[in-house]
This record gives structure tokens, C-alpha cells and sequence, in this order.
């Protein structure tokens, strides 16, 4: 007596379970991005860096992002060169480039192209700067400002580390510092904890900018160990030389308290280029 009751159970299930897939096939077909299922394991960025990394084979660092990971990048090429170590670094930030205009500039497509070709020890990211619009991406439009517009960026995030993941990376994002501008200011601040989770879910290391404003506002120069820093340029965003070389030693700080293996070499390091001020300002956009 009891087997109609059991069938129409059973048939109630599907039917729910179907109706369920097909709210997500309708949601994906908008352009919506819904979450990973629960449980499912992320792909894990590398812990440690490749055997054999040292003096006769650097480790190979790339530099992704906008035009302040470009920034960056540039002296984290200089300051590696100056303090001797073992990390030959390529920079690849560019600049009015994020994750959410992938019709403009598809970074995750392209940073799956540079790892690649460069096969990467470590990864340094910085985007947000210039995210706060609607995100135009393969998986289809999600307007700035939605309810849909967190999920969907992370999405572009996990793509990132995902690359980076399946290089074999060591992945270090950058949180972005406080803006001059409001609204910049906001979206950054939104953004920085997405950064930091999804990184961490990842395996990789979220690398915030607290130092360079210690008040946990925004500040053209700021006193650090004693000594006052011009950090940030005249438009409210980008840093100066000095700063971004700040920036760049505290990175490689880390790094190196992380794998000794990246110590300075000996002998190596350019009296000139390390003693040498960094240029006040780059001439970034």
C-alpha cells in the first residue's frame, strides 16, 4: 500500500531537482554567475616554490594588474636587481585595465597566455582601480551595483588563480590602499575583503597596503619607522617612486622571510642602484 506514496516521492524529487536545474540553466543564460556548490574543492596555488631555486636558476616573478601593478612592478624589477637576489621579475601591468571590461582587456585570458609562456614562480596581482563599472565578461553583463555584481567579479578572480594555480604559482595579491577620491575610495574598500578571500581560498597570500596608510585613510605621506614617506601622487591614487620602492622591498621582505632561498646574493647587489634615491614620481594613468 505503501509503493503510490513512495513513487509520488520520488517523482516529487525530480521534478524539484529538475525545476532547480533549470533556474540555474535561465539564470546563467542572463548573464548571471551563481556560486560554486558547497564542498567543491578550490584549485590550490603553489606553497612553495620550485626545487633547485637560487643563484644558477632565479625564480621567474610576473607582475599582472593596472596601471599601479604596474607600479609596482617596475620596482620590484629595479629592487630586485639592486638588492642582488635570486628573482628575475617581468612586469606586465598595463594600465586602464581590471577584471571587469574583458571586451577591452580579457585578463584572465591573457595571463592564462603570459603563464604560459613564462611559466611563473610567483604571481603578483594588483587590480580594482579601475573595476568599478559594469563587468562585461564571456559569461555574459552584470551591472556595477547589483546584487549579481559580487559574484561575478569573483569569478574573474578565481579565473586569475586558477591560472596561476595550474602554472604551479605562488600567488601574491595585492590589496589596494585607500583613494583620495570618495567613491574610488568605497569600491576599493568593497572589493579588498573579496581580494582576501578568494586568495586565501586559493591557497595564496593577501598582501594588504595598511602600511602605507596607517591610519587607515588616505595620506599623501606618512611616517614609517621614523622616516616620513611621500607616498602617494597628486592625482589621489597612484604612488610615488618612493612609495611603490616601499611597496616593493616589503614584498620582497616577505618573501624572503618565506623562502631563504631568495636571500640577497653575495656580492651581488649594486652599491649605486641601492643606495640610489627612487624616482619621485612615474608617469602612470
Amino acid at each position: 500500500m505503501m509503493r503510490p506514496l513512495l513513487v509520488l516521492t520520488a517523482a516529487a524529487t525530480l521534478i524539484a531537482a529538475c525545476a532547480s536545474d533549470s533556474r540555474r540553466a535561465d539564470a546563467q543564460d542572463m548573464g548571471l554567475v551563481l556560486s560554486q556548490p558547497e564542498g567543491v574543492q578550490r584549485p590550490q596555488t603553489a606553497a612553495d616554490l620550485r626545487p633547485g631555486v637560487g643563484i644558477a636558476a632565479p625564480a621567474r616573478m610576473l607582475v599582472i594588474g593596472d596601471s599601479l601593478a604596474d607600479g609596482f612592478g617596475q620596482l620590484l624589477v629595479e629592487r630586485s636587481r639592486a638588492r642582488g637576489l635570486p628573482i628575475d621579475v617581468v612586469n606586465r601591468g598595463r594600465v586602464s585595465t581590471g577584471l571587469s571590461r574583458a571586451d577591452y582587456y580579457d585578463w584572465p585570458a591573457n595571463f592564462a597566455d603570459m603563464a604560459a609562456s613564462l611559466q611563473p614562480d610567483i604571481v603578483v596581482a594588483h587590480f580594482g582601480a579601475n573595476d568599478m563599472q559594469t563587468i562585461l565578461a564571456p559569461e555574459g553583463r552584470t551591472g556595477y551595483g547589483t546584487p549579481e555584481w559580487e559574484e561575478a567579479y569573483r569569478v574573474q578572480i578565481r579565473k586569475v588563480l586558477e591560472t596561476a594555480a595550474a602554472a604551479g604559482a605562488v600567488v601574491y595579491w595585492i590589496g589596494p590602499g585607500p583613494d583620495s577620491h570618495t567613491n574610488l575610495n568605497n569600491h576599493l574598500a568593497m572589493v579588498n575583503p573579496i581580494y582576501e578571500d578568494e586568495t586565501e581560498a586559493a591557497g595564496g597570500t593577501f598582501f594588504p597596503l595598511t602600511f602605507t596608510a596607517p591610519n587607515g585613510v588616505f595620506e599623501r605621506s606618512v611616517m614609517i619607522d621614523g622616516q616620513n614617506f611621500a607616498m602617494r601622487t597628486a592625482d589621489g591614487s597612484h604612488f610615488t617612486g618612493a612609495g611603490y620602492r616601499l611597496v616593493a622591498d616589503r614584498i620582497f621582505d616577505a618573501l624572503i622571510a618565506r623562502f631563504p632561498e631568495l636571500a640577497p646574493v653575495p656580492d651581488t647587489a649594486s652599491p649605486v642602484l641601492a643606495s640610489a634615491p627612487a624616482p619621485l614620481d612615474l608617469a602612470l594613468q
